[in-house]
């Protein structure tokens, strides 16, 4: 080749690679705004496949009438709770702002027995007697720590609002993947095959398997245990139980014990209800914070050993990234590189997670 065809060449060459590059980031850009949303979509849809397949075979072979069926009852489970939760909230959040103008909220007073208590039972005790006696008082030497724990409690229900009205077209997404997961599942396949050959089919095997048990496994998880304990809440008249129950959701999610919630519930039904209130509040409370030891070993999945490290993680970098739902997309993402990484580096690649 001469020198000037190598040149001409090579500005060709140049100008192709160029216009190709500059398509894909025009179009990566276009999509960067439904990343999120069609991420979390295609978690849903490999989480609710199963059940899409068993309900298909009720429904004669029918894949969109079920996949129909189960993104309407799944919409219908989002919107009436979320409805509930805000009203509760708001009701609570307008009930404490009023009390505090009024001065209508009362705490009971401590009883002296939590003095004894080792290491913080004198200032638990001298911190409640003064909410007691003057609250308005307390406030204003705790404003700085109240106003940093509201301005939290704000953005975190925004970012929960948010996460519901992303979760909302999630599901519809799901659905669409869903009624065409046959020929999505063909796609992947075939994709995956062009990077790592004949064992495409085994990597998309085992990523599939991946996303539906950590989303049993770990979403699933944290919302029975959040349920669970929310009930007792519920049940036992605890004031701001919504509010504490999503704590009790989130700290699930990222893999910490919903006694941090729970426990300063537990001092204060001892000290406003009688013993064996308080007592069979707290047994129940333990029982269903422990829950996740019981759930955990049922729906995270045969054979899936996901380090929790990497769900805990994966959670609190989605959260920063994206916001509230980034708890649920990060943590089950980086459980699948995770997985993907482990399936790689095994030589053998013999040991995969078959999807349900």
């Amino acid at each position: 080749m001469k020198k000037q065809e190598f040149i001409s060449w090579c500005i060709e060459a140049a100008l192709k690679i160029g216009v190709v590059a500059l398509i894909l980031v025009i179009s990566f850009l276009i999509f960067k705004p439904f990343i999120v949303l069609i991420a979390w979509g295609a978690i849903l849809g490999m989480a609710f496949y199963p059940l899409e397949k068993k309900l298909s075979k009720l429904l004669n072979g029918k894949n969109t009438l079920a996949a129909t069926v189960i993104t309407l009852i799944m919409l219908i489970m989002l919107i009436a709770p979320s409805i509930v939760f805000v009203n509760k909230l708001v009701t609570h959040a307008t009930d404490i702002a009023v009390g505090l103008q009024d001065g209508t909220i009362t705490i009971p007073p401590p009883k002296e027995s939590i003095k004894e208590w080792p290491v913080i039972g004198k200032t638990i005790y001298n911190t409640w007697e003064m909410s007691t006696n003057n609250l308005e008082q307390t406030v204003t030497h705790f404003q700085e720590e109240i106003s940093t724990a509201i301005k939290w409690l704000i953005g975190a229900i925004q970012g929960l609002m948010s996460s519901v009205l992303i979760f909302f077209f999630s599901l519809i997404i799901a659905g669409a993947f869903i009624a065409k997961a046959d020929e999505i599942y063909r796609f992947a396949v075939a994709f995956a095959e062009k990077f790592v050959g004949k064992d495409g089919k085994k990597l998309i095997d085992n990523s599939v398997g991946t996303v539906q048990s950590v989303a049993k496994g770990v979403i699933g998880v944290a919302f029975i245990q959040a349920l669970l304990v929310g009930a007792g809440f519920w049940f036992f008249e605890i004031p701001g139980s919504s509010v504490l129950t999503l704590i009790v959701f989130i700290l699930a999610l990222i893999q910490l014990p919903p006694m941090i919630v729970v426990l300063p519930v537990m001092i204060y039904i001892f000290n406003a209800e009688s013993t064996s209130t308080a007592i069979f509040f707290t047994v129940y409370e333990l029982v269903a914070g422990a829950s996740d030891n019981i759930l955990k070993p049922m729906l995270l999945g045969r054979g899936l050993d996901i380090p929790m490290l990497v769900i805990l993680i994966g959670a609190i970098g989605g959260m920063i990234l994206m916001g509230m739902l980034g708890l649920f997309v990060g943590s089950v993402v980086l459980a699948l590189a995770y997985q993907i990484f482990v399936y790689w580096m095994n030589d053998e690649k013999d040991e995969t997670i078959k999807p349900e």
